[in-house]
């Protein structure tokens, strides 16, 4: 799984796919944002009767308690377009973390799978989740130690929303064929993922309402505040274990729930796609499951060789030779400031001189991740801070759109094989990461430093958090209903019920769902 996650990232890298397809995405989350909230922006951010919006404070907050420097460029310079170069900063970074990631932190993990002969169900539940997610959980860190913020767990809400309709939808639309879904890998993991966020739920709306007083101690407003106990962090990191642990039984426990259920077949034996849909396999072909994701191995001779064509390709890593063309001799130029740093001080892990020294390639990548992250947030959050908008309605659109890419991009290429599970599985799978370890890590160490329950701070984000609870088990229902199968009607459901849940959430942070307001 790791080395076919691998490929299928540099195969869409060299062709520009990537590129174009996150520079587009981005660009839409970034457009519904501001189009939806220019508005707002523009009002005043006190209501009649003197209560201050979620926009307010977030800019009050963020003025007040974050530890980022002081900026270079001042706050009436900003407000006069100099807030441009931070959108582009923040667009640059994404770039940045998709090819640390895809380089050279998920090559470090493949070679550490094999040299430790680590399972690859246990594997992809951990160390190729940590790869896809390494964005999220650096966000979360950041956001909980140095921005102070609610812009980690919005990214991390916003990053499963679009990992779970957006990418699947992307994968109906795009996939090369109508696909056929085996219901085990997704029962499984959406139940797990149901769990984790029914009690993240539970740990978050704990918590006590505080009055915000201005310089003068006069009230200016309230907001909610979540508390999260040491135990309750930890709990969240046993959840994730229990997920670990479970993928390492996963076969077994798939032949006893279906030997209770009186099936005994591992795949669906609808045959109307093509092999490697979880249907039948075609003559020539022979298709194996493992953990919810198929292994396609095809006879015919053309497929063997593109196949093998794109190994070659991709297991060089980077080249830093001048190319040929000028869009490429642009985007060469574009990303030589990020592709320079990287290849000299990361050893390639894709070659095989650079292998026995994956260790410094896996703890560099990890620190570059957290450089880029740094500014990543840091941009974002200023951005926010400039236009008015809260740090946790970034994460939910810019921030998730960007940190989500690479998934994305690795998905739809899946897809594009046929391995319609794998692609459905590893975004349902990368968000349990998400919720299981990027979010109360980072809470549970600051709890050890503190001393002290961690405090979220949020009017929106139970109700997006209750809101991700329901978009899931729709898309559960809208698959089931559809045949177990990825049509492109599928898809553009998913792409509405993206819409609809943005849409909400905007409405709620900035209180304009009625009687919703006070949920």
């Amino acid at each position: 799984m790791a080395s076919a996650m691998c490929r299928y990232r540099g195969k869409a890298r060299r062709s520009g796919m990537s590129f174009k397809c996150g520079s587009w995405i981005l660009a839409i989350a970034l457009s519904f944002t501001f189009v939806t909230l220019r508005e707002i922006y523009l009002e005043d951010y006190s209501s009649i009767d003197g209560t201050a919006s979620s926009a307010s404070l977030a800019r009050r907050l963020l003025a007040k308690e974050s530890e980022y420097p002081d900026n270079a460029i001042s706050e009436q310079a900003r407000r006069d377009g100099g807030i441009i170069l931070y959108a582009v900063g923040c667009l640059y970074m994404f770039v940045a973390l998709a090819i640390v990631c895809d380089e050279f932190f998920v090559p470090a993990l493949e070679v550490l799978v094999e040299k430790y002969a680590i399972e690859e169900d246990v594997a992809g539940a951990t160390f190729m989740a940590a790869g896809g997610s390494a964005p999220e959980l650096f966000t979360s860190l950041i956001g909980v130690f140095i921005a102070k913020s609610n812009v980690g767990f919005g990214t991390i809400i916003g990053s499963a929303v679009f990992n779970v309709l957006f990418v699947i939808g992307m994968c109906a639309l795009f996939s090369s064929e109508i696909l056929a879904l085996t219901w085990w890998p997704l029962a499984r993991d959406c139940s797990f993922y149901t769990m984790d966020l029914v009690i993240t739920f539970i740990f978050f709306w704990t918590g006590r309402t505080e009055d915000v007083l201005d310089d003068d101690g006069v009230k200016i407003g309230t907001k909610d505040i979540g508390l999260i106990e040491w135990w309750e962090a930890l709990i969240m990191l046993c959840l994730y274990g229990l997920y670990v642990g479970f993928m390492k039984y996963n076969q077994q426990a798939e032949i006893f729930v279906k030997g209770l259920l009186g099936s005994k077949q591992i795949a669906p034996t609808d045959s109307s796609s093509a092999a490697g849909d979880g249907g039948d396999a075609a003559p020539g072909s022979e298709v194996s499951i493992m953990s919810g994701e198929v292994d396609l191995k095809e006879d015919g001779e053309e497929k063997k060789e593109k196949k093998e064509e794109e190994e070659e390709e991709d297991e060089e890593g980077l080249d830093l030779s001048w190319p040929e063309g000028t869009s490429a001799r642009i985007n060469y130029l574009l990303t030589a400031p990020i592709v320079y740093p990287l290849v000299y001080t990361l050893p390639n892990c894709k070659k095989d001189e650079g292998k026995r020294w994956f260790w410094i390639t896996f703890f560099g990548s990890i620190m570059w991740i957290g450089f880029f992250s740094y500014w990543m947030v840091w941009w974002a959050t200023e951005v926010g801070f400039v236009i008015g908008i809260p740090d946790e309605v970034m994460g939910l659109t810019f921030l998730a759109a960007g940190t989500s890419v690479p998934d994305l991009i690795s998905s739809v290429i899946v897809a594009r094989q046929g391995l319609g599970d794998m692609a459905v599985s590893s975004s349902i799978g990368s968000n349990i990461f998400d919720v299981t370890f990027g979010l109360p890590l980072p809470w549970f160490l600051w709890i050890l430093i503190n001393g002290k329950a961690y405090e979220v701070e949020s009017e929106s984000l139970a109700f997006s958090l209750v809101l991700l609870i329901i978009m899931l088990v729709a898309v559960v229902v809208i698959i089931a209903s559809s045949g177990w199968k990825m049509t492109r009607a599928l898809g553009f459901s998913m792409f509405l019920l993206y819409g609809v849940f943005l849409l909400l959430a905007l409405l709620k942070t900035y209180n304009k769902l009625g009687a919703l307001n006070d949920f």
